[in-house]
Formats: structure tokens, C-alpha cells, sequence
């Protein structure tokens, strides 16, 4: 899994321009890294953009994922891509806490919610166009965000990764979130329709769980992909119709495929080419622009010490995302501060005056030594 991304990240790596950044947030007490990519001649005054989420399998990193040719698209299609990074669980591999027995134990769930929050905020992002997408262990990760975050995403896809039981058990989406799900038959790593893992559900079992989250009143259509490549392989397209929003549940088997990403001309098709074009026909009818805490209009914050050098501390009356920006506009800093007291370390802001803003709009003056 890891060596495949890697392998193809090299290749394409000619993809990525100035305007892919690092960057960092703070949840609570950690300090979470990802990657951010904003589309050539990106211009936030005159558009309002999709966000595409896309997560790294098991072990891997962010840098990977950024390398297989999603920033291309997002040129050309105009949207945000986002490659957060996951954190390591027990085992010492980088992981996702997604309900199965190899997760982390951080909140990923309040880390995917704070950049939806900060691309809002801070790159007029179009908060009825989230989307997640990932690989492996990152698919498992979209399927537990559909569930945990359904009032914030639009649309998810599932390369080579299925449900955790846990969310089957446990899911009840009130929004039907448009699923779609690429997968190969002989797969190594996670099995598609026989020898399930602990704690993870089989393809055919994900997808009868979404047949009924959608209310499916029908078998699904299937069309076979053209067999261009020499791979040995051939791709079998289901689609659900009779389902509520119709053909918002999709299956890609690979038949013969293994534990892999697939992309052309190697495979008969490109997983990130056939995602976007399934994200791009769903935008989520009621989304949640911030969480329900950040709505509560009486947020009230005070900064100590202020004047600062490198330390403060905040007081809230909420839990919130708080942004710092300095007297251009520029977001400096960005992070999630506790109802109580939340310390913030400041030390790398230059000297100069600086505004601390909740999404509500309330803010303090705060000026650094």
C-alpha cells in the first residue's frame, strides 16, 4: 500500500506548484499538520470553492497523497485539496482514529471539523461542497466522517476500504450522503467479499448498509468499464437506482485487483479522475457551516497577557475555533480553544497588532512584544 503511493507520487510529482503549502492547526493540546492545495490563479474575493478531503492508508503519509496528480484536477475542475495528516497509533504507524482495532487515539473527527471550519473562514470555501476521499485505512476514515460528520459533507469515496462494524452498527445519518466505492476483488490487505478482518465489514456488507441508508428499491445497474490497459484486469461499474437521491450509491469492482491505487495508463482508469466526477454532481442540501457551539452568538473571550511575547492565555465562554489575523487580513494562526482557559503559544507572531475572532464574529484586540 504505502510503497505503491510512494512509487506513484514520484512520478507525478512535476504536479506540485507554489501554491501547495504545509501547514498547521491546534485541536485541543495537539498540534495537527496537513497539506493544503489551492487551485492556480486562486482568487477567494470571486470564488467560492469545493473542498476535497483526502486521506492517507495505513503507515502512509500526507506528502504521498499529495503526489498522485489530485492538484492537476483540482486546476483544472477548481476546488481546494486538502491532505491531512494522521498521527500514530500504538503500533507506531501513522493512523486514523476511525473505530477499528488499529486506530489512533486522537480526535480526527474534531481535526477534519476545524479545516472544514478554517477553509471556510479563511478561503471562502463552499460549505454545501465538502468532500472525503481516501485510501485503505483514509477510506475506512471517510466512511466514519460520513457518520460523524453528516451534516458537513457532501459526497464520500472509499478507495480499497470498508466500513468499521463499529459504524455499522452505530451510524444513523440523517443526511443520505452520496457514497462511492472502488475496490479490488483479490484484495491482500483489506478483504472484499470473504475473510473480514477484526473489526472491519466486508464490500458487500458496506455497501448493503448504504443501500439502506438510501432506501435502494432496486438491484444496481452494471456497465463494464472499457478494457484499454494490459493489466489483466477488468472494472465492473454498478450503479443503485431507485434510491433517495437517485444513483448516489456507486460500487467500481476491480476485478483481479489487488491492495493498490489504480491510474492510467497503467489501469483502465484513475480513481481520483472518477472520484471528482462523482463529488462534483452532489452539494449537501442543509450543511452546517460551523458547529453547533460556534452558532451560540454570546461567545465572549479574554486574552492574559496582553501585551504578549510567547505565551497566552484564553478564556471562553464556548468551545470554538478561534482565528488569530493580523492587520492585513492574513490568518496567522488558527486553533480551537476550550470553554474555560485554553494556553496558545504566540512566540513565532511578529511583533505588531493582531485581532483573536471567533466564526461569530466576536473578536479582541491582542498585540505582541
Amino acid at each position: 500500500m504505502k510503497l505503491t503511493i510512494l512509487a506513484l507520487a514520484s512520478i507525478l510529482s512535476f504536479s506540485l506548484f507554489a501554491q501547495q503549502t504545509n501547514e498547521t492547526i491546534t485541536i485541543g493540546t495537539d498540534n495537527r499538520s496537513y497539506i493544503k492545495y489551492l487551485p492556480t490563479g486562486f482568487d477567494q474575493n470571486t470564488e467560492s470553492l469545493p473542498v476535497v478531503f483526502i486521506l492517507h492508508g495505513l503507515g502512509d503519509v500526507a506528502s504521498n497523497m499529495a503526489g498522485v496528480g489530485t492538484n492537476d484536477i483540482a486546476d483544472t475542475a477548481r476546488f481546494i485539496a486538502i491532505y491531512p495528516q494522521g498521527v500514530q497509533n500504538s503500533y507506531g504507524s501513522n493512523a486514523w482514529n476511525n473505530g477499528t482495532l488499529l486506530s489512533s487515539t486522537v480526535d480526527d473527527v474534531a481535526f477534519i471539523d476545524a479545516l472544514i471550519t478554517e477553509m471556510i473562514l479563511s478561503h471562502n470555501a463552499n460549505p454545501s461542497r465538502i468532500y472525503v476521499t481516501g485510501f485503505s485505512m483514509g477510506g475506512i476514515m471517510s466512511y466514519h466522517l460520513a457518520c460523524n460528520l453528516n451534516d458537513r459533507i457532501a459526497a464520500i469515496a472509499s478507495m480499497s476500504g470498508t466500513m468499521s462494524t463499529s459504524d455499522i452498527s452505530s451510524c444513523v445519518p440523517a443526511y443520505q450522503t452520496p457514497v462511492m466505492h472502488l475496490h479490488g476483488t483479490i484484495d491482500g490487505t483489506v478483504p472484499y467479499d470473504s475473510g473480514a478482518l477484526p473489526s472491519l465489514s466486508l464490500v458487500p456488507e458496506t455497501m448493503a448498509f448504504w443501500e439502506g441508508v438510501h432506501t435502494c428499491g432496486s438491484t444496481p445497474d452494471s456497465t463494464q468499464i472499457p478494457n484499454t490497459a494490459n493489466d489483466g484486469l477488468t472494472v465492473d461499474r454498478f450503479v443503485w437506482t431507485g434510491c433517495t437521491p437517485n444513483e448516489s450509491l456507486e460500487l467500481w469492482r476491480i476485478n483481479g485487483g489487488d491492495h493498490i491505487y489504480f491510474y492510467e495508463p497503467v489501469n483502465d482508469f484513475t480513481e481520483a479522475n472518477e472520484i471528482w466526477k462523482f463529488f462534483y454532481k452532489w452539494t449537501h442540501p442543509n450543511p452546517s457551516a460551523v458547529s453547533v457551539n460556534e452558532n451560540d452568538a454570546n461567545i465572549q473571550l479574554h486574552l492574559f497577557p496582553n501585551p504578549s511575547k510567547e505565551l497566552i492565555t484564553v478564556t471562553s465562554s464556548h468551545s470554538t475555533p478561534i482565528s488569530i489575523i493580523d492587520v492585513n487580513g492574513k490568518v496567522c494562526l488558527s486553533t480551537k480553544v476550550n470553554a474555560g482557559k485554553t494556553t496558545i503559544d504566540v512566540s513565532e507572531l511578529e511583533q505588531g497588532v493582531y485581532l483573536v475572532q471567533s466564526p461569530t464574529g466576536y473578536a479582541e484586540r491582542l498585540v505582541i512584544q
